[in-house]
């Protein structure tokens, strides 16, 4: 008998550690979880629980989220397994008034999601972290003192709330930001070659590369520091009426992989290649931190494009056929350390 488990390993360990209660969910019968279905785990979870989606060659369909939980997938692109199954989501969506339970501080990794994280009923939503998810879609924030670091999205709407933190991601654009405590820090925007803003102001705009994705246009009143850009026409930052230093304007960034092609890369090929900077790169140790420019520097370099979360992970599990009673049954196990 050959199984398949969990690209999330170590179920068991995880749930020593953690205060609240683990559950799982799979709907795919090879890894059995708690629940078959995203929806009913979701709603099962208590506030501060952590849901497990385990990868699957099944989507999920579309989840809504009623109360402030920990949501974790086996991630977007995932190698070196042995069926490299993904988390694969419709949309999330938030709902600020399901239950009366508060779901500000609710905490997504590791998750696929072919369309958007969005919201159902009004409010505020605060204290969201989104990391190591792929987004089809955008992105909303619907609150304050929003985290949004090492994702692979489309576009993200600050939608003018404030402490809006979008770092070492790999993105298209930015849009509707006016808030002064708004960051944007150490991404790659590489994913469609247009305008990287639209409808924003008072933001600090520091250490990331533009890469045939225009950063000029529809921004204003923003700070631009040590950022590069690299377009078949000039870009020069700061743009009118932005102030900044320390940028590299018409700059190659000086990749390791010579293989990117030179102008935007699809959103779902962003993992096909080697973003790093080389040691001759402009931007090697030239961001305002010290650290490279671009996506590996900063607070939040990025640890995989993968979407694998820090959860130990299993690559191979396979259990020998039928035995004798008394016999001996062979298992074969592999694991390895996530960053």
């Amino acid at each position: 008998m050959k199984l398949s488990l969990l690209n999330l390993a170590l179920l068991v360990c995880a749930a020593g550690t953690l205060q609240a209660n683990v559950i799982t969910c799979s709907n795919n019968a090879i890894n059995a979880g708690m629940y078959t279905t995203i929806q009913t785990a979701v709603d099962a979870a208590a506030v501060n629980d952590t849901v497990y989606v385990m990868g699957s060659p099944t989507s999920y369909g579309d989840v809504t989220i009623k109360t402030r939980i920990t949501l974790i997938g086996a991630g977007y692109a995932i190698t070196g397994t042995q069926n490299n199954w993904v988390t694969l989501i419709g949309n999330v969506y938030l709902d600020s008034i399901g239950f009366g339970n508060p779901v500000s501080g609710t905490h997504l990794e590791g998750l696929d999601l072919g369309g958007s994280l969005s919201q159902t009923g009004s409010g505020s939503i605060n204290n969201i972290t989104v990391e190591r998810c792929y987004l089809g879609s955008t992105l909303n924030c619907f609150g304050h003192n929003w985290m949004i670091k090492n994702n692979v999205l489309n576009n993200v709407y600050a939608n003018n709330n404030s402490y809006i933190y979008v770092e070492n991601n790999f993105l298209q654009d930015f849009e509707y930001s006016t808030a002064t405590t708004v960051v944007v820090s150490n991404n790659n925007f590489c994913t469609y070659n247009s305008n990287a803003f639209y409808n924003v102001s008072n933001a600090l705009i520091a250490n990331n590369i533009f890469y045939y994705c225009n950063p000029t246009t529809y921004v204003t009143s923003c700070t631009f520091s040590n950022n590069i850009t690299t377009n078949s026409s000039a870009m020069v930052l700061p743009p009118a009426g932005s102030t900044g230093a320390g940028n590299f304007n018409n700059t190659p960034p000086g990749f390791t992989d010579a293989t990117i092609p030179a102008s935007s890369v699809g959103q779902n090929t962003v993992w096909n290649y080697n973003w790093k900077l080389k040691p001759t790169s402009p931007g090697h140790n030239a961001g305002t931190d010290g650290t490279d420019i671009g996506a590996y520097g900063g607070t939040y370099p990025v640890p995989n494009l993968t979407g694998a979360t820090r959860i130990p992970q299993m690559q191979l599990f396979n259990v020998s056929g039928v035995v004798p009673q008394g016999g001996n049954l062979n298992v074969n196990f592999k694991a390895r350390k996530q960053n």
